[in-house]
């Protein structure tokens, strides 16, 4: 299982590099720009989620694996943007739907991750769900906060709501004694299709309307 969690973990992290990357290329970002703020959406989740549960040095300074398949992935986006900057400025929108794929598949990972690091250390349901929930949507919240964008999570496409549905459920099947993998598939499946449709059919949860 540890190894089926650590290759889940990688393409995680090498999906929200790729939006990470894509997100500094729209705000213009040098290749340093663009290579930090991949590292930091990829890895920023991983980083509060060590955190909370007293993991000291958080596990993306002990193994370079994750640091390494962030920057790979960022590095490829950086390319083959400036490489094809006319095209790439022409697609902006299917890049955008693009990105929002790439967005769902890390945070379905990383929020099941999240769980899975914490419940070793605490029977807590709230906690344990915090935990993945904060691994989830962590570093997109970075990423959002570093390029002067209202963090998703706060304001679209219930971000954070399909992090909780689909690590509830994780939660649940693990609990009454269903196997791990198949509760680990089935959580990050419901993440992913929630956060797909909501993109899809433009969920939103209620807002007050100002203007």
């Amino acid at each position: 299982m540890d190894e089926v969690l650590f290759v889940l973990e990688l393409i995680g992290a090498a999906a929200f590099a790729v939006s990470g990357a894509m997100a500094a290329i729209e705000k213009r970002a040098d290749i340093f720009g663009v290579l930090f703020l991949a590292v930091t959406t990829a890895l920023g989740g991983g980083v509060i989620r060590d955190v909370l549960i007293g993991r000291i040095p958080p596990v993306m300074f002990v193994s370079y694996w994750y640091l390494l398949i962030s920057v790979a992935a960022a590095l490829a986006v950086f390319i083959d943007a400036y490489l094809r900057s006319e095209k790439y400025k022409l697609h902006l929108d299917k890049l955008d739907a693009v990105n929002n794929i790439f967005d769902a598949i890390g945070l379905a990972v990383f929020t099941v991750s999240g769980m899975n690091a914490a419940m070793p250390v605490s029977d807590n349901i709230i906690l344990v769900l915090f935990v993945g929930m904060c691994t989830g949507v962590g570093g997109g919240m970075l990423r959002d906060v570093m390029t002067n964008t209202m963090p998703k999570v706060l304001r679209k496409r219930v971000y954070a709501v399909a992090s909780l549905l689909g690590g509830g459920l994780y939660y649940a099947m693990y609990a009454l004694g269903a196997n791990q993998l198949a509760s680990i598939g089935c959580g990050m499946l419901l993440i992913f299709a929630l956060r797909l449709f909501a993109t899809i059919y433009k969920w939103n949860l209620p807002s007050v309307k100002l203007d």
